[in-house]
């Protein structure tokens, strides 16, 4: 119903004009009337002043337009709106040239789960229902891991299903709110707080909404609360943290394995202590290389953001100057 940290990317900060990346106001008006009438935050208004400014420096606006426009962006609300104050610029200044939608920041955390999902989980699962001795044939393990994963997958794609967001029509308040959903109400005061601290809400606006959650007695009512607001915008992407723990967690589980192949302990207990450390060592260090390849992605994209925004900056002192030592002349 309500996307999380799984799901989509973090929107809000923008990349520069002259980014391969077009800006989010661009992109979002570029994917369709829906996703152009999603809420615009602050620093999405900043991001078309500055096209404007740089527009201004170059000569394609007059000092009237610009005061005049600037007015327009500020009153916006949706990222529609911000495109249509842009819409007669040229396209190198406002990066509409290869949109292109923002990259899942836990698109590689969320393979490797799948990864480990479909392959490891259950190849492990197999392993410890082999029936030992002699008699054990490649047929008879053939044919039982056929049948774990099979329902592995089974139960994998069933989820999959189950957890995409019911339609509108089908709810249309009939579906009461259970103890369950507290969690979703709190999801969505989260999304509220996150969107008005990004001014994609007033104070106002945003009081208005949080009285509302509070008397929600379906999913629906939920829904339509944060319907205008882009998806996963309470998410928080992954974390060098969270890399130094998998790596922590994937050490400590090969210390142990060691520990206990070594000293060859003959007991139940250490067995099963040697088979959750094996476990681990399968599964933690494929999701941690999953969230090193998110975080170096974003480290990345702050990087190319800013040296974007040093050019576009660059680029407007030098017309300013052009500018003024024509007027000089």
């Amino acid at each position: 119903m309500i996307a999380g940290p799984e799901d989509s990317e973090l929107p809000g900060l923008n990349e520069a004009p002259g980014h391969s990346e077009a800006p989010e106001h661009e992109a979002a008006a570029a994917a369709g009337p829906d996703a152009g009438g999603l809420r615009a935050s602050q620093a999405d208004r900043e991001q078309v002043i500055g096209i404007l400014k740089t527009a201004f420096v170059q000569g394609r606006l007059t000092e009237e337009e610009l005061a005049a426009r600037a007015g327009q962006v500020y009153a916006s609300r949706t990222y529609a709106e911000l495109a249509g104050v842009t819409a007669d610029l040229p396209d190198e200044l406002t990066g509409r040239r290869g949109v292109r939608s923002r990259r899942d920041p836990w698109r590689a955390t969320k393979i490797a789960w799948r990864v480990e999902y479909s392959v490891f989980l259950p190849g492990i699962v197999t392993l410890l229902l082999v029936p030992g001795g002699p008699r054990t044939t490649v047929a008879e393990v053939v044919i039982l891991a056929s049948v774990v994963y099979f329902i592995f997958w089974f139960l994998g794609i069933g989820m999959m299903i189950t957890s995409r967001p019911a339609k509108a029509a089908a709810l249309e308040g009939h579906e009461h709110l259970h103890a369950s959903h507290a969690v979703a109400r709190d999801q969505v005061v989260r999304v509220l707080a996150a969107a008005l601290a990004q001014g994609r809400l007033t104070e106002e606006e945003h009081d208005e909404r949080l009285v509302r959650q509070a008397d929600s007695r379906c999913s629906a009512d939920l829904d339509a609360l944060i319907a205008d607001l882009p998806a996963g915008l309470a998410a928080q992407p992954p974390r060098a943290r969270d890399v130094r723990i998998g790596a922590g967690v994937s050490a400590a589980a090969a210390g142990v394995f060691a520990a206990i192949v070594l000293s060859n302990p003959d007991n139940p207990l250490a067995f099963m202590l040697a088979l959750l450390a094996l476990a681990t060592l399968i599964v933690a260090p494929v999701i941690t290389v999953g969230l090193l390849a998110d975080v170096r992605h974003q480290k990345q994209s702050g990087q190319q953001k800013q040296s974007g925004q040093q050019k576009q900056s660059g680029q407007q002192k030098r017309s300013g100057r052009q500018k003024r030592s024509k007027r000089r002349r």
